[in-house]
């Protein structure tokens, strides 16, 4: 089944939240017990789905598992994702000295394709898998301001790196879609710093190296204003575009093809997390009014939430995302 044939299978809206650390709440586990522990990850998945009646399921986000694999310098918070605390590949001379990691064998990944595994066999719904993007990592690997001057300065070098970083996301993507996930988004944040030409050429022929050896669904998420880069994202073979709620979706969906979803547009911070239960129906039930005439739209936020978004928010947004059309259609707003 297509992607776009799932979130039409019912006469209601379909919806997938970004919840990346919302369910170490639910739980009294820290972010590292659950990484490191594939029964927790699965006590955890099933805890969110109970308390959050969605239409995917997935794991604790593991966004930094490359750099960590990598031995790349992280601060590993309690409650919220790691992030990177070093760029230790600055030329050739150190790229040199890393070998391309294996999920099968190489750090913590073994356990991570463990965890998704039990996941995707104990829940009866489609599992989502967000990755992230080789752009992104290099971006991780190499320090912003160095990765970009060096773009103009040792394109061969550039080039280079996301070789290695195309094929790191590759290899642990087909393992992870191996093992049972339905939906693997790669999400490419840092590729909002590249004009036309240059994501053009640095970024949609490794993307589309990752998703031909995927069989599942494929979608692409970048945050940020990508109205200019709009055109070249639909050129990377994907099922679902995710964007950043700060787009204007009414115009945007008019360029979408109808055969790709497009996902998103609910403010994870000044919607669902700075107001009330109340605002985020409404709010959400604008949306699903203006998206009601697209078949391929799905309701979703426009990024991930934040970790401590009062759960109540969060099933607000949720149900009345849900809804079906007919009730849609008797609300006046």
């Amino acid at each position: 089944m297509k992607l776009l044939e799932y979130i039409n299978s019912e006469d209601r809206s379909f919806f997938l939240p970004d919840m990346g650390t919302n369910g170490l709440f639910l739980m009294d586990y820290t972010a590292y017990e659950v990484y490191k522990d594939p029964n927790k990850q699965l006590e955890m998945a099933k805890k969110m789905n109970e308390v959050f009646e969605t239409d995917f399921i997935y794991s604790l986000t593991d966004g930094a598992i490359f750099c960590e694999v990598l031995g790349v310098e992280l601060l590993k918070p309690d409650y919220d994702f790691p992030s990177v605390l070093s760029h230790p590949i600055t030329d050739m001379k150190s790229l040199a000295r890393y070998e391309l990691p294996d999920p099968y064998k190489t750090g913590r990944m073994p356990v991570n394709l463990k965890s998704l595994e039990l996941i995707s066999k104990n829940i009866d719904k489609p599992l989502f898998v967000s990755i992230q993007g080789p752009f992104t990592l290099a971006v991780q690997l190499a320090g912003a301001t160095h990765l970009l001057r060096n773009v103009i300065k040792d394109p061969e070098f550039v080039d280079r790196l996301l070789e290695f970083t195309t094929e790191t996301v590759r290899r642990y993507a087909v393992a992870v879609n191996k093992v049972g996930a339905r939906y693997i988004s790669i999400a490419e944040p840092a590729t909002i710093t590249l004009g036309t030409e240059r994501f053009r050429r640095l970024v949609v022929p490794n993307l589309k190296k990752i998703y031909k050896d995927l069989d599942c669904w494929k979608a692409l998420h970048i945050c940020g204003d990508t109205s200019e880069l709009l055109d070249e994202m639909l050129k990377c073979d994907i099922d679902a575009l995710s964007l950043d709620q700060i787009m204007d979706y009414r115009k945007v969906m008019k360029g979408i093809p109808s055969d790709i979803v497009l996902l998103g547009n609910l403010d994870p911070l000044e919607l669902l997390y700075n107001s009330d239960e109340e605002t985020i129906r409404l709010e959400t039930t604008k949306l699903l009014k203006d998206m009601r005439k697209y078949s391929n739209y799905l309701c979703a936020f426009g990024c991930n939430c934040m970790n401590d978004t009062p759960v109540s928010h969060l099933q607000a947004a949720i149900s009345t995302g849900r809804m079906t059309y007919k009730d849609l259609d008797e609300i006046e707003v």
